[in-house]
């Protein structure tokens, strides 16, 4: 079988959310002999040496990239609010990289084309001009749910208006453009029923994400502090959102308790807002070489996400390595959770104070809730498991008819 992956950055190396499932996805793809070619649009704000890459996993790919720039402009974005276009989706196109792609689809034949995000989905129209394979759209999230979100916590009036815009453009964009596929692929079957109910006619399948759960075994020692850590790219306005949220209205309460509790922050690209308030009790630990072992010295974990969409990788991945979980219900949806079995829910910063100060006086919660998550994860995210699954998905596709 041959398939295309059409990506909106380089998913090497994985380390991000949306890296880690495209990244994972090929390895699943290559475990299943097929022949993958990724075509990565190569944008400035993930640009990658591709020469630099060390995962082996990508000798056994075809990649093609185009180089994209792809940063906000104020003069650009200024000038779109007079077009009826999201300025979110058209930064992510360019003549010259869909020139680039209908040369690859001319030369070379495949039996699967798949779209990795809405970003991509701009390339649509040249795609079905230029191949006759069938087309997938893996939808990595519900794009405008997460500036809709935003836009209800935004307070300074001529920015929510503006997020409002660019909500509404993105959901007129999105709902367009999902039946011009010939299947779709959610993260949950939260986003699939939502697909269903907006009235997706093709089929819909649910793939949420899947670790090689060999690669997260917690050998790792525990912080000799009681810490409290949160990592995530900082770069993304939600996490910028819910770290200065928790900042703000649960953090100091648990200073005050004077009980000895750190919080650790790491991160690329962490604002100066954050980095100006280091201190003994705020660690800022910036990007970390090893993820994992971050999130294996960390006591109790937190997701205080108040906006958003689709699933948390972050979530996935520290619950693989058997680690408690403070997060609010927007962060952890789309899994299939039970609040104080595998994972503690807090959406007030109240609940959020007494949930941190639960696990540091109930010697046995820590303890209980990671193995209950280590659990959640082997049985409902093992990609081990969903391989075969989706060798027997991708045939269906195939045999759909024109």
């Amino acid at each position: 079988m041959r398939i295309l992956l059409i990506t909106n950055r380089v998913p090497f190396p994985a380390d991000g959310g949306y890296a880690i499932v495209v990244r994972n996805n090929i390895e699943a793809l290559i475990q299943l002999n097929c022949e993958v070619t990724v075509f990565s649009l190569n944008t400035t704000k993930h640009y990658i040496k591709a020469k630099e890459v060390k995962d082996p996993l990508f000798k056994e790919i075809k990649f093609i990239q185009y180089k994209i720039d792809n940063r906000v402009k104020a003069k650009d974005a200024f000038f779109n609010l007079f077009t009826d276009q999201s300025y979110n989706i058209s930064r992510f196109f360019d003549a010259g990289c869909a020139s680039k792609l209908a040369y690859l689809l001319r030369t070379q034949e495949f039996d699967i084309i798949q779209f990795e995000g809405l970003q991509v989905a701009p390339y649509l129209d040249v795609v079905k001009a230029t191949s006759s394979a069938k087309l997938v759209y893996r939808a990595h999230n519900i794009e405008h749910q997460i500036w809709k979100r935003l836009s209800t916590k935004e307070n300074f009036f001529l920015r929510k208006i503006y997020l409002k815009i660019l909500s509404s453009r993105l959901q007129r964009f999105e709902f367009n453009i999902l039946n011009q596929f010939d299947a779709l692929f959610s993260i949950s079957f939260v986003d699939e029923h939502f697909f269903k109910s907006i009235g997706c006619k093709i089929a819909v399948y649910t793939f949420p994400v899947a670790l090689n759960l060999d690669q997260y075994q917690n050998n790792y020692l525990l912080s000799p502090h009681k810490s409290v850590g949160y990592i995530g790219s900082m770069d993304w306005r939600p996490n910028i959102e819910g770290v200065d949220w928790f900042l703000e209205k649960v953090w100091p309460a648990i200073q005050q308790l004077g009980s000895g509790i750190t919080f650790h922050l790491a991160g690329k690209n962490i604002p100066k807002q954050f980095e100006i308030m280091s201190s003994d009790s705020f660690i800022m630990e910036g990007q970390v070489e090893n993820a994992a072992e971050f999130i294996s010295r960390q006591h109790v974990l937190i997701v205080p996400l108040l906006s958003g969409s689709g699933m948390r990788v972050k979530i996935i991945e520290a619950m693989a390595l058997g680690k408690c979980i403070i997060a609010t219900s927007i962060a952890a949806e789309g899994i299939n959770y039970h609040h104080d079995k595998d994972i503690l829910i807090a959406d007030q910063a109240d609940d959020f104070y007494k949930q941190i100060l639960r696990c540091f006086t109930d010697k046995t919660l820590i303890n209980r809730i990671g193995a209950s998550a280590r659990k959640l994860v082997e049985k409902n995210h093992n990609q081990q498991k969903m391989n075969q699954n989706l060798q027997k998905v991708y045939q269906e596709i195939i045999s759909i008819k024109a």
